[in-house]
């Protein structure tokens, strides 16, 4: 079955009930999920899934583009399906990825907006994140201006919404089509996610709602023969 992806409405949620569609040892399905799965190179939330009063740590969540699937620590009740259950996210955690996944989409934006760039966001962790450019060269001077561009874009306290366009109103739209390099989702409704000033981008995961929750963002590089990587490593402070 279809899980209700009750993240994807509001980012914030921290809590819902749910029905088990399908349980097997330590995985649980349920007809709606407050936690997000690993996807798009966002890393799963972490938290507790509490059954008749008893609380099952989750170590992982994955989807299998249909479902998802609450992995816990310890093995579940083996039947309990069609049983209410309640979700937890861990908080911290949701929060400290939401605010490195929209670090990344300023990040994609400056970087397309300014040297006319694609980006290839690929991976958050607890502690860091890192984007690739897709220039023939990078500079320290091009790592300087998207940093302080950056960082301009968090002290201005700018909005961050999400919405959907239909396949029609994505290909119709030049500039998110200049962005995606002229890739359609094979979706008939895709999710997008929008920063005042900058290109429109696709986005399956969370992010929050000002740039002001981002914090500092600083940028890190290394070298590569000689030369300065294209893979940006982003640290919050």
């Amino acid at each position: 079955m279809a899980t209700e992806l009750v993240y994807l409405n509001d980012a914030y949620s921290t809590k819902c009930e749910s029905k088990v569609a399908f349980v097997e040892f330590t995985d649980l399905v349920a007809d709606r999920s407050v936690m997000v799965p690993s996807v798009d190179g966002q890393p799963n939330d972490r938290g507790k899934v509490t059954i008749d009063g008893k609380s099952f740590p989750i170590v992982d969540v994955w989807t299998d583009g249909t479902s998802v699937h609450l992995i816990s620590l310890d093995t579940y009740p083996q039947d309990i399906t069609g049983h209410s259950v309640s979700q937890s996210v861990d908080w911290g955690v949701r929060h400290l990825h939401m605010r490195f996944r929209t670090a990344l989409f300023i990040l994609a934006g400056l970087a397309y907006k300014h040297f006319g760039a694609g980006s290839r966001i690929n991976q958050t962790y607890d502690d860091q994140a890192w984007i690739d450019i897709n220039v023939d060269e990078m500079t320290e001077e091009m790592v300087k201006t998207l940093e302080e561009e950056a960082n301009i874009y968090v002290s201005r306290k700018v909005a961050v919404s999400n919405r959907y366009l239909t396949k029609q109103e994505f290909t119709e739209n030049s500039s998110l089509m200049a962005f995606s390099k002229g890739k359609v989702p094979d979706l008939d409704n895709t999710r997008i996610c929008e920063i005042e000033g900058l290109p429109l981008q696709p986005d399956q995961g969370t992010q929050v709602k000002n740039t002001e929750e981002v914090g500092k963002i600083s940028i890190k590089t290394s070298l590569v023969k000689g030369k300065i990587s294209r893979r940006l490593t982003v640290t919050l402070s």
